[in-house]
C-alpha cells in the first residue's frame, strides 16, 4: 500500500489522510505541536489545563452538558491527552458520523468559551487528578524522575502542572496560552478508515480558515539530562518504587531501532533479563521493565520496580549487575531474535484498526519527520545486529550516567550511592 502523501496549507498545517477501504470506521486526530515542555516557568501545567477547559463548552456546543450530548449521540469515542510534546484531540466514529466527528473536534480546537464559573469547578477536577496521581506511588515515583533527570528544563514539569500554579489559573491564563499556541503552524490533522481524501479536506477547511495563521514564540530549550539519586519516604506506603533511567537517543536517531531492541531484551518481556533474574529466579519483586521515553532532542532509557523495602537494595544491585553484563558481554543471538518478533509484531498488529493507524500516522510525522512504510519499518528492524546491541548497551548503560528516584516508606530502604556500582 503506498504512503499517503501529506497536504500542507499556505499556513503550514499538514494533513494525512489514508484510506482504508477494508474497514467500516474512521479515526481522526488534531494533534497541536506543543506540549509541557513549551510552557514558560509561569505556564506550568497550562498545556494540560487547556485540554480539560476546551471540554467546559464551545461556541456551538456552549456548556459542558450540550457538549457531553453531542459527544454521545457520535455513538463512538471522543477523548484528549496532553504529552510532553503534544497535546491531542480525537475519536473514533462509524463512517456515516465523520462530520459530525470533525465538526465536533474543530469547535473544540477553534472556539472555546472558556466560561470562568466552569473553568473554577475544573480545576478543581484537576486539582484532584493531582492528588490522585501522588497517591500512586508509581505515577509519583516517574514525576521524581523527570524532575531529577532534566532538572533545570522543562522537560522536567510535571504534565499535571504544580498544584499551587494550577490553582492560580482562569480564564484569563486559559485564553493567553491558547492564543499563542492553537495555531495553523502548529496543527497536525491525522485521519485514517473509510475516509475520502476530497470531501474530507472540504470538512477541514472552515476549521482551518478560522485557525491564526503565523506562528507564536515557544520555548525552544535543550534537554540536558544529569546523574542524580534521590530516595524519598513516605509513611503510607507498603512497598518501594523505582524508577533507573540512562540516557537515551531522541525519535530521529539512527539508533532508535537498536535502542529499542536493546531495552526489550534487558526488560521488555517474560524471557527478558531483568525479569528471569529479578522475580523469577530471586523472588525480589512482583513486577519490572523497562521502556524507552524519547523525545525530540534526547529520551531515557528506564527501568522500574516495585518490591518490598528490605529488597530494594538487593534488587538494585542485581538489576546493576545485568545492565554490567549487557554492556560487557553483549546479547545472545536468541534474545536478538526474539526482540526482533516482537516488534515486528507489533508493528503489524498497529496497521489493523483506524485508530492505530491514525495513531501511526501523527507520530511519524510529528516525531520522525515523515511517513515511512511496514516494509521500511520491518527493514530499520532486521538490519540491527548483534554488534549494533553491543555498542549501544556500552554507550547507553553507564552509571556514571544513572539518574535513580526512589519512593519508599522503611527505615533501611534506601538506595546508596554503592548499590549503583556493579
Amino acid at each position: 500500500m503506498a504512503l499517503p502523501l501529506p497536504t500542507v496549507t499556505p499556513e503550514g498545517t499538514e494533513i494525512y489522510i489514508e484510506p482504508l477501504p477494508h474497514v467500516r470506521s474512521c479515526s481522526v486526530g488534531f494533534w497541536v505541536r506543543r506540549g509541557s515542555r513549551h510552557e514558560g516557568p509561569a505556564e506550568e501545567g497550562l498545556a494540560h489545563f487547556l485540554e480539560h477547559t476546551v471540554f467546559k463548552g464551545t461556541e456551538a456546543y456552549p456548556t459542558p452538558d450540550e457538549l457531553a450530548a453531542a459527544t454521545d449521540r457520535l455513538g463512538g469515542h471522543v477523548d484528549a491527552f496532553t504529552g510532553k510534546e503534544v497535546a491531542c484531540f480525537y475519536g473514533k466514529v462509524l463512517a456515516e458520523q465523520l462530520p459530525e466527528l470533525v465538526h465536533l473536534l474543530g469547535d473544540l480546537l477553534t472556539a472555546p468559551r472558556f466560561d470562568p464559573e466552569e473553568l473554577v469547578r475544573e480545576r478543581s477536577v484537576i486539582l484532584e487528578e493531582i492528588a490522585q496521581s501522588e497517591d500512586q506511588p508509581d505515577d509519583w515515583v516517574s514525576e521524581m524522575f523527570y524532575g531529577g533527570f532534566w532538572e533545570g528544563t522543562p522537560l522536567a514539569h510535571p504534565i499535571l502542572g504544580r498544584p499551587e500554579q494550577v490553582a492560580e489559573y482562569g480564564a484569563k491564563e486559559a485564553r493567553a496560552f491558547f492564543d499563542h499556541t492553537y495555531r495553523a503552524p502548529n496543527l497536525v490533522v491525522a485521519a485514517a478508515g473509510d475516509i475520502a481524501e476530497g470531501p474530507f479536506l472540504e470538512l477541514l477547511q472552515p476549521i482551518l480558515d478560522r485557525l491564526p495563521k503565523t506562528t507564536a514564540h515557544a520555548p525552544e530549550v535543550f534537554a540536558q539530562s544529569r546523574p542524580f539519586l534521590r530516595n524519598v519516604r513516605r509513611k503510607d506506603l507498603q512497598q518501594a518504587s523505582l524508577v533507573l533511567g540512562f540516557p537515551a537517543p531522541g525519535h530521529r536517531s539512527p539508533d532508535r531501532a537498536a535502542t529499542h531492541l536493546l531495552s526489550h531484551v534487558l526488560g521488555g518481556g517474560m524471557a527478558s533479563r531483568l525479569f528471569l533474574e529479578l522475580r523469577e529466579r530471586r523472588g525480589l519483586c512482583y513486577q519490572v521493565g523497562s521502556y524507552l521515553s524519547p523525545y525530540a532532542d534526547t529520551g531515557a532509557l528506564q527501568i522500574s520496580a516495585s518490591c518490598a523495602p528490605a529488597q530494594l537494595r538487593e534488587l538494585v544491585q542485581r538489576t546493576m549487575v545485568e545492565c554490567a553484563r549487557i554492556r560487557d558481554l553483549g546479547v545472545g543471538a536468541d534474545e536478538l531474535e526474539r526482540a526482533k518478533l516482537q516488534a515486528r509484531t507489533g508493528l503489524v498488529f498497529s496497521q489493523e484498526s483506524s485508530s492505530s493507524r491514525m495513531f501511526s500516522l501523527a507520530h511519524q510525522a510529528i516525531h520522525q519527520g515523515g511517513l515511512r512504510s511496514l516494509d521500511q519499518q520491518m527493514a530499520e528492524i532486521a538490519a540491527v545486529t548483534l554488534e549494533d546491541l553491543s555498542r549501544m548497551a556500552q554507550t547507553l548503560l553507564d552509571p556514571a550516567q544513572l539518574g535513580v528516584s526512589v519512593l519508599g516508606s522503611r527505615a533501611g530502604c534506601d538506595v546508596r550511592p554503592q548499590d549503583l556500582v556493579a
